[in-house]
């Protein structure tokens, strides 16, 4: 894909954070955002500034928790827009604290936000996408989709998944013309941790939503499949695993209680 001139782009989270960013930065550049979170009354606020500017935005209020809803969003979408050109999957949360402390309910909705909903959403439109020839999408996880880390067992849990997914994909799709990419940023200076329930410090050093919607556009524009947020995060996920054994017992000396 060389521009995103006139390109659907249907996002997710589009609420708040990177995904507000995305709307904008894709609304800019010719696109047509369609916007997807529960709060149906902020995306409307974000749509309504995006066509003041002079562009076009969609919205459509779901919970991506209830695949009833999920479903209920692939067909209106399918009736009033038809396949997207870019989707991209960057609703996610998680907790921060111990994995006893967390119930039933609250691991289910977290696999079903970070990796039930996005691989439900592929599998809606993938088939339209490799039909035209083209297309491409976007999952964002985390640096903790490649380290896990203790305090966010089933957030990591869910995001290895994802990558895990979105890896696979992208070898089946090989020649198809549609692209699949993975975004892994580290701690973004967003909601993320209102979202959820956060019992221990904040980290100190964030992201911003810009610098993650440059790298999602940019990984699409350069056709790369992994990029991280800063990318020396990257870099810190491969001496992770290069150091096998000694990694895992340095998170185990870093976070003894």
């Amino acid at each position: 894909m060389t521009s995103f001139e006139g390109k659907l782009v249907l996002i997710t989270g589009a609420s708040s954070g990177i995904g507000r960013q995305l709307a904008f930065d894709f609304a800019a550049r010719g696109a047509r955002p369609v916007l997807v979170a529960r709060r149906g009354d902020r995306l409307r606020l974000i749509a309504a500034e995006i066509r003041q500017r002079g562009s076009w935005a969609g919205v459509i209020s779901c919970d991506l928790a209830v695949a009833s809803q999920r479903q209920s969003l692939i067909e209106q979408v399918d009736t009033e827009f038809g396949t997207p050109d870019i989707l991209i999957n960057n609703a996610g949360f998680g907790h921060y604290r111990l994995f006893v402390r967390e119930n039933p309910a609250e691991i289910s909705r977290t696999l079903e936000v970070n990796y039930t909903a996005p691989a439900h959403l592929m599998s809606a439109f993938l088939p339209g996408m490799i039909k035209k020839g083209s297309g491409a999408i976007v999952n964002i996880s985390s640096g903790a989709g490649k380290v896990a880390l203790p305090f966010m067992a089933s957030y990591c849990a869910s995001k290895f998944a994802l990558c895990a997914l979105t890896e696979a994909v992208s070898y089946e799709l090989s020649g198809s013309g549609v692209t699949v990419h993975l975004v892994n940023p580290g701690p973004v200076d967003s909601e993320f941790f209102a979202a959820g329930v956060w019992e221990g410090s904040k980290p100190h050093k964030l992201v911003s939503p810009q610098q993650v919607s440059d790298i999602v556009q940019s990984s699409i524009l350069k056709d790369r499949l992994i990029a991280y947020c800063p990318p020396t995060r990257g870099l810190m996920v491969y001496v992770f695993n290069l150091l096998g054994p000694l990694g895992r017992w340095a998170v185990r000396r870093k976070y003894r209680t």
